[in-house]
């Protein structure tokens, strides 16, 4: 497949809260978002037969990265 990788060198997202980014309405503070941008990201990359993950970046930040086949999903072949 193929990988994509999106990191920063923000403060990252603390490791309890790491397995909710993708989470349907949740938001990382209160200060503004509707908590379905990583949500809407990860139901589009699965419709495509990839996944994607989150973790720390080397510099510290956030890291997510999406890997999509090659080929094309199941259900459209």
């Amino acid at each position: 497949g193929t990988s994509v990788t999106v990191s920063d060198e923000g403060p990252g997202i603390p490791e309890e809260s790491m397995n909710r980014v993708f989470t349907r309405f949740w938001r990382g503070s209160k200060r503004g978002g509707t908590g379905l941008g990583l949500y809407i990201v990860k139901g589009i990359v699965e419709a495509h037969g990839g996944t994607i993950t989150v973790g720390r970046a080397p510099q510290g930040g956030a890291e997510f990265r999406f890997t999509l086949p090659v080929s094309a999903p199941a259900y459209l072949t």
